[in-house]
């Protein structure tokens, strides 16, 4: 397995000798719905848990849950005025959290072996660490990384020092200066707090943002883990941020790794809520598309490549998941008794894990899947080797589409096919052609090939 290290600038082998790989992902702030972009890069990390473990590597994945913030404060005062500042907190996250794994769950990212963290269970953790930090000052409104004294600050990005001797409050800031942050941040009227003792001084308030991801992800996967994953828009300042306050914790970078997915865009540009281009799994679905379709057009693109959303792209992906899942019902019909040698190529799993495992080409693994539907359709490819429904197995276990749940169609319409096959061969045109009409009105469109009857749903 090969990934690009954005530490680095070049494509690495992932891991050593050992077969377990540790991986961290930069969760969601469950302040709102995610959004399509959102889902684009927790895609890209299910893709990669997925290939590491068909790989023979054994994954421990963490992932956090921004649940305190600017943002999730901010709305939750809005949403709930009247409420105590952390029940109002806990309220809005909750809900909006419940969401993500709706919204995950959909486009097939499977979380059920990973370790998904609150940030507001590890205040403890974030304490501990800051009190590590080498590099740290106390100011008026809370405790603060010092860029000055840290000469290392840069490693992940070509950065501006002009402005270092500054300070920023906000979570998020300039995409283009540095600048002092924050690690703690001192109380505020109607915001959450917990106590804190440092040096002697009683700084009670919060935490900074950046400082939850160093916290939890030192104390459950330790330091140096191999691969550390987020979308692009996190390189500069949350990441940098967390190599610098880790490495001056603890004399880690953290991570081996640094692991990017690149933007989506809407039709070419940012998506924005100004722009009404700001889309959600609810808007797939409103549109009567199956959010399964978002996660094969993901697949289709490199996972370093943007990625330019258009409802006509999705529309085309969507077909191309009705072909799947058309092939897919069609798992337990025997096909032609004939096989090749080019057959045997394209069904052997360990190509496909070869491609995909070349810096996370799925579109590669892709290609190959339509490839052997195509010889299977002509009527050319039986493997005894590599039976369809284990290739449809390793399928699913590759990229997530769920083809295995397609529901076979029932005995009573195997039985009709078979009939309809037996009138075909012996010339009762009527009969044949009344079967095909039976059929149709159960749903399944029937074309014949030199392989045998091939059917296809109508509708799901």
């Amino acid at each position: 397995m090969k990934l690009y290290n954005s530490l680095t600038k070049k494509i690495e082998s992932v891991g050593g000798p050992d077969s377990l790989i540790k991986i961290y992902s930069c969760g969601p702030t469950v302040y709102n719905r995610v959004h399509i972009g959102n889902l684009r890069t927790y895609i890209f990390e299910d893709t990669l848990r997925r290939v590491l473990g068909l790989s023979n590597r054994r994954v421990i994945h963490v992932m956090n849950i921004t649940d305190i913030d600017d943002k999730t404060i901010a709305a939750s005062r809005r949403r709930y005025p009247k409420l105590a500042p952390a029940a109002a907190l806990k309220k809005l996250t909750s809900y909006y959290e419940k969401f993500f794994f709706d919204d995950v769950e959909l486009v097939g990212i499977d979380l059920s072996k990973s370790k998904v963290i609150k940030a507001t269970d590890e205040i403890a953790a974030m304490k501990q660490l800051i009190r590590l930090i080498a590099h740290k000052y106390v100011g008026d409104d809370g405790v603060y990384f010092d860029i000055s004294s840290y000469p290392n600050y840069g490693v992940l990005n070509k950065l501006d020092r002009s402005h270092q001797h500054h300070r920023i409050n906000n979570d998020e800031y300039d995409k283009e200066h540095v600048a002092d942050f924050a690690l703690w941040k001192a109380s505020k009227p109607n915001e959450p707090s917990w106590e804190f003792e440092l040096d002697g001084q009683s700084i009670n308030g919060r935490p900074g943002w950046h400082i939850e991801c160093s916290a939890i992800a030192s104390k459950y996967l330790g330091p140096d883990f191999d691969i550390h994953t987020g979308g692009i828009d996190l390189r500069f300042p949350h990441h940098e941020n967390e190599i610098a306050q880790s490495a001056s914790a603890t004399g880690s970078m953290i991570a081996k790794m640094f692991v990017h997915a690149h933007h989506l865009v809407v039709d070419g540009k940012k998506m924005s809520k100004s722009l009404n281009n700001f889309y959600t799994v609810d808007d797939v679905t409103a549109k009567k598309i199956d959010p399964m379709a978002f996660r094969l057009l993901a697949l289709g693109a490199h996972y370093r490549s943007q990625l330019n959303f258009s409802w006509a792209s999705l529309d085309s992906a969507a077909i191309r998941l009705k072909k799947y899942r058309d092939f897919a019902s069609r798992r337990y019909q025997a096909v032609a008794p004939k096989e090749t040698l080019a057959a045997k190529v394209v069904a052997d799993p360990s190509n496909i894990l070869k491609s995909v495992s070349n810096d996370l080409d799925t579109a590669s693994a892709l290609a190959f899947f339509d490839d052997y539907i195509e010889k299977v359709q002509g009527g050319d490819l039986t493997n005894p080797i590599f039976k369809m429904n284990d290739y449809l197995q390793f399928f699913d276990q590759l990229l997530g589409l769920n083809l295995l749940k397609t529901k076979d169609i029932n005995l009573h319409q195997k039985s009709l096919i078979d009939k309809r096959e037996t009138a075909r061969l012996s010339g009762d045109w009527k009969l044949a052609d009344k079967l095909r009409h039976e059929l149709l009105d159960q749903g399944l469109d029937i074309r014949d090939s030199s392989g045998g009857p091939i059917w296809a749903r109508t509708s799901y």
